[in-house]
């Protein structure tokens, strides 16, 4: 019988092994989510400053900060739960402009990558 050997084209990652890297991934974005919660102030309470003038800008800028890593989080955690819904489904691995299977070292860096090389550098231009 030949030996075949997988196109680069169609991923062999196992399954099993995906699920664990995703779930991994949802644990830890989920840690990292929770480290950035700011307790909000008490209604009626006022936000007491220091007493140097940009104290509050530093405190406000760090607000900033943490509200666009949680939106960056966030977007990450609907990635990597559609890649599992993909695996649920047994699209896992198409790219989702083309069609074409996206490369298997594509997928062992971005277990969540939704879309082939080519398709992404399009996108991104």
């Amino acid at each position: 019988m030949p030996e075949t050997t997988p196109s680069a084209d169609a991923p062999t990652t196992d399954p099993k092994r995906v699920e664990a890297l995703l779930r991994g991934k949802l644990r830890q974005l989920a840690a990292e989510e929770s480290s950035l919660a700011v307790a909000a102030p008490e209604p009626g309470t006022q936000v007491q400053y220091g007493k140097r003038a940009g104290d509050h800008v530093a405190e406000a800028a760090d607000r900033m900060a943490r509200s666009r890593t949680a939106g960056e989080l966030e977007k990450l955690v609907d990635e990597v739960t559609a890649a599992l819904a993909k695996l649920d489904g047994g699209t896992y691995g198409s790219c989702e402009q083309c069609g074409r299977g996206i490369p298997e070292g594509r997928l062992e860096a971005l277990p969540w990558a939704t879309r082939c090389v080519d398709c992404q550098s399009k996108q991104r231009h």
